[in-house]
């Protein structure tokens, strides 16, 4: 006789068992689960700003202050 939690555990062995999902695809799945379409704009501009600042302390930087 198997109970609910015999299921449960199945369950959790077989997701075990599973290959990991990449950070992308994991943060894709959330945003879509729990509807979080807010969070992408707001990431990009990070994203952005990330780039703009390593950017900026290379040799690339002249050409960057030229945009502004």
């Amino acid at each position: 006789m198997t109970t609910a939690n015999d299921e449960q555990e199945n369950e959790f062995e077989a997701a075990s068992d599973a290959p990991p999902t990449s950070l992308w695809a994991e943060f894709f799945q959330f945003v879509v689960e729990n509807k979080k379409w807010w969070l992408i704009p707001i990431l990009l501009a990070f994203g952005l700003i990330g780039v703009l600042v390593v950017l900026s302390s290379t040799g690339a930087a002249p050409f960057i202050y030229t945009l502004f």
